[in-house]
């Protein structure tokens, strides 16, 4: 019984993780666009050219694009989270999932 419940836990969370690198995420802030899935891959950077020639431009533009894709990122995490447990609780407990996160 316990080892089927840990494959059961093991299954879903393969599951999530093909899940969330399915779901792409982008942001473009002044000049530095960042593409990424939901399992926190970066997949794509872009930079304009006018900002290659000002260094502590670009390192701030760099963060401020990294840090709006991680918080993309973890509200798609929670929201697909979300739904697992969701499918997870039996039929009335599902509204109890909101407790969990």
């Amino acid at each position: 019984m316990f080892g089927d419940m840990m494959k059961n836990m093991q299954s879903q969370q393969e599951e999530m993780q093909s899940t969330l690198k399915k779901i792409r995420l982008s942001v473009s802030k002044n000049g530095v666009s960042i593409e990424a899935n939901a399992a926190r891959e970066i997949l794509n950077i872009s930079i304009d050219q006018e900002l290659m020639s000002d260094k502590e431009q670009l390192e701030d533009m760099l963060i401020v694009a990294m840090n709006d894709i991680s918080k993309a990122i973890q509200e798609q995490e929670a929201m697909a989270s979300q739904e697992m447990m969701n499918k997870m609780l039996p039929g009335g407990l599902s509204g109890l999932g909101g407790m969990f996160s």
